[in-house]
């Protein structure tokens, strides 16, 4: 199985689908024989029965290839027979479009710890961190005013000429 895919460009959940492989391999592990056995039927004779539609059917394949509806097509070629799968889509699982989809005050269960809370109990109870400016933080910007209206009045009273800085030219 190949597993659904999401494409976000188009907005679109595919389907998965479904595969049939081949084992080019002519060892039939037990499992499949016990799983095909009946009550009466010996494992033996069983293993007999499916190697000799086996030979029946490489027979009929190296004259023209085998069509099986729904699984694919089964052709000789170059002394080997290759299987060639079609993709198995199931008519109930088409693809269909994926909207995101946001909701307001949704309440959905977390578990925290080893307790069940809801997602409001949780945010409720997650402490607030608020920001207090300290006195020396605003005490400080204060100054830095005063201190700008300072320089600014000083250089006013002085018409703003470059020797009331007390810079000398060379």
């Amino acid at each position: 199985m190949h597993s659904p895919q999401l494409d976000v460009a188009d907005k679109r959940i595919s389907s998965p689908i479904y595969r049939i492989q081949h084992n080019s391999n002519e060892q039939i592990p037990d499992h499949q024989f016990l799983f095909f056995a009946r009550d009466g039927i010996a494992q033996e004779s069983l293993k007999h029965e499916f190697f000799s539609f086996g030979a029946r059917m490489r027979r009929q394949i190296e004259n023209s290839p085998f069509y099986w509806k729904g699984l694919g097509t089964l052709r000789y070629s170059s002394d080997e027979m290759l299987f060639e799968p079609d993709d198995i889509r199931l008519e109930a699982l088409q693809p269909m479009t994926a909207e995101r989809v946001l909701r307001k005050n949704v309440q959905h269960n977390v578990l925290v710890g080893d307790q069940e809370m809801t997602s409001q109990q949780l945010t409720k109870g997650l402490p607030t961190v608020e920001y207090k400016s300290s006195w020396f933080m605003i005490a400080g910007w204060i100054l830095l005013g005063l201190a700008v209206i300072a320089i600014i009045l000083y250089l006013y009273s002085k018409n703003f000429q470059t020797s009331s800085t007390g810079l000398n030219r060379w």
